[in-house]
């Protein structure tokens, strides 16, 4: 065996953005994605525990053989840091409990345990005593955010535990090939951009300098899983098709939908203009109210403020993300992706044309003033840089 031991995909498949790219408008973005790769990354699972009744349905309705990979709750990882005096090992049998569809169907590849930037190599005895836990049936990667971690003895330690190093493009770590399980390699492309890296479009000279990486993990490790992180635009899915070509694994199936994303990129129109291309900066409100109006209608800011402070509740707040409900509705807003989660009927309306409904409107109105005049000003600012997404 040898490359065929390799499966590339996306991480996440539910993206606005990809209509006209990948997706035609109206179709199933699930059953559309597993008609043409085998295996995806869950990366809405970061946000929240999913409902278990989504798992048992994502386990039926997936082909036989399609691999889901996920991404462990940041309450685990980033909230709580893997500390087990805070109760992670309670946090975490809860999550794999909630996953356990995939495993008893043979489709769940990996859990991703991706790392706080602040986690350093003094967290190291922190890290291995959550690896101690992890249980032996389940497959795991480990995603450092920190280059002092990429130590020996750091990874001496995924070694001495059977849990695979994630191999990343990115601008923080170089993108060193480590093995330190022979069960699997993980690989992350999350791009190059600047403010977010993720906003990148891999040119296909970049993806050919992987094909003796990935040869290489392919006659190490039994199995080796690689998502494409950069989502904007349907960019993650035309990397994901190239890195199959250069392999010489793409199928005859496969080509067709890369000439066609190909195709659809070509005579993409230029990306949305930014609100701070047609309104200089100095102009855009400086008040949470001036800067909704230009993000929703009057209709739905006018509903938003009849929302009562009393049913919104704040789970997370900080430089990267906000985490919150709104009466029945989740909100996820992560400021270092430039994406909105929501999951409310008309999310789906206006999320698309990159407007906010009432909920979210509501929520920029209940926090505080400074904050959400940062989140709204970097939307306005950069508005075709952002994602709008259901949870």
């Amino acid at each position: 065996m040898g490359v065929d031991r390799v499966r590339i995909g996306t991480s996440g498949w539910s993206y606005s953005d990809w209509e006209g790219v990948f997706y035609k408008p109206g179709e199933s973005k699930f059953q559309k994605y597993c008609r043409v790769f085998d295996t995806v990354e869950i990366d809405s699972t970061f946000y929240s525990y999913p409902d278990p009744e989504i798992v048992e349905g994502l386990a039926k309705s997936s082909p036989e053989g399609f691999i889901f990979s996920a991404k462990i709750p940041s309450l685990i990882t980033h909230d709580k840091r893997l500390d087990l005096n805070k109760g992670v090992e309670k946090d975490l049998g809860r999550f794999i409990e909630i996953m356990d569809p995939l495993r008893r169907s043979g489709k769940l590849g990996a859990l991703l345990i991706q790392l706080p930037p602040k986690f350093t190599y003094h967290n190291r005895e922190t890290l291995k005593r959550f690896l101690e836990i992890l249980p032996k049936d389940i497959r795991f990667a480990v995603e450092f955010r920190d280059p002092s971690l990429l130590k020996e003895d750091v990874l001496d330690i995924l070694s001495r535990y059977d849990v695979a190093y994630t191999i990343v493009d990115e601008p923080l770590l170089p993108p060193e090939v480590h093995v330190t399980t022979e069960e699997l390699a993980y690989v992350r492309w999350h791009g190059k951009g600047e403010r977010p890296w993720y906003y990148y479009h891999y040119d296909r000279r970049e993806l050919e300098e992987w094909k003796p990486r990935l040869e290489e993990l392919a006659s190490r490790v039994k199995r080796v899983y690689g998502y494409f992180n950069n989502h904007f635009k349907g960019y993650a899915v035309h990397n994901a098709l190239q890195v199959l070509e250069i392999l010489g694994i793409i199928t005859p199936s496969q080509r067709r939908i890369l000439e066609a994303v190909e195709k659809a990129l070509s005579e993409a129109k230029p990306a949305v203009q930014t609100l701070s291309e047609l309104l200089p900066p100095e102009k855009i409100p400086d008040s949470v109210d001036g800067m909704l109006r230009l993000l929703t209608d009057e209709r739905r800011l006018a509903r938003a403020k009849k929302i009562g402070r009393d049913v919104i509740e704040i789970d997370e707040l900080n430089d990267e993300r906000l985490v919150a409900r709104v009466k029945d509705y989740r909100v996820v807003i992560d400021l270092e992706k430039r994406m909105i989660l929501h999951d409310c009927a008309d999310w789906s309306r206006v999320g698309a044309r990159l407007s906010l409904c009432k909920h979210v409107a509501a929520l920029m109105l209940a926090i505080e003033p400074g904050y959400a005049k940062r989140i709204l000003r970097e939307i306005l600012e950069r508005r075709g840089e952002w994602t709008f997404r259901e949870v």
